[in-house]
């Protein structure tokens, strides 16, 4: 109504600077193609057993291609900080989440600027976790993180889009 006033949150106590700031060095990441045929990587960091894609080490990931039936998994340690960069991303698992954070301190899906990303569950979820119950497209056991000027698309078929079991903070992006 006319005359209320409006309070404003102060997000400073909310968001940390990086919860913010959805920038990468491009020239310094380590870039994953994803493919049907056999997803490949620059860098270090990332290990390729058939269509799972395992991040390993602290970093940036720029991420794009198509798998038609796999995922990416975040294995690091419990004090990485782990950004993946999904620029043009499509990611289809028939019964696992499409993007899977095992461990780490946090994980930053950035959506790159101007891209379309997708990432989409088309069955049931196989039991894959003892203590957790992976049920979402994104599926976090750390602290995780949404940001970024892209569209994401996300689709699971049974259960949830996005789960988090610690930390969710969303900043940025177009998500559907």
């Amino acid at each position: 109504a006319s005359g209320e006033a409006v309070t404003l949150v102060d997000t400073s106590s909310v968001f940390s600077d990086r919860d913010l700031d959805a920038s990468y060095d491009e020239a310094a990441a380590t870039r994953i193609e994803l493919s049907d045929a056999g997803s490949t990587s620059t860098g270090t960091g990332v290990t390729i057993s058939g269509s799972t894609i395992t991040i390993t080490e602290e970093g940036v990931y720029i991420v794009s291609g198509t798998l038609a039936d796999g995922q990416i998994v975040v294995d690091a340690a419990e004090d990485a900080k782990v950004q993946i960069v999904l620029d043009g991303a499509d990611i289809t698992s028939s019964d696992a989440a499409a993007i899977y954070v095992v461990s780490a301190d946090k994980v930053f899906v950035t959506l790159a600027e101007g891209s379309s990303n997708s990432l989409a569950v088309t069955g049931s979820f196989a039991a894959t976790d003892d203590g957790n119950t992976v049920d979402g497209a994104i599926f976090s056991k750390a602290d995780l993180t949404i940001q970024g000027e892209g569209a994401l698309s996300v689709v699971c078929a049974a259960g949830h889009g996005i789960v988090s079991k610690d930390e969710l903070t969303i900043t940025g992006g177009t998500i559907s």
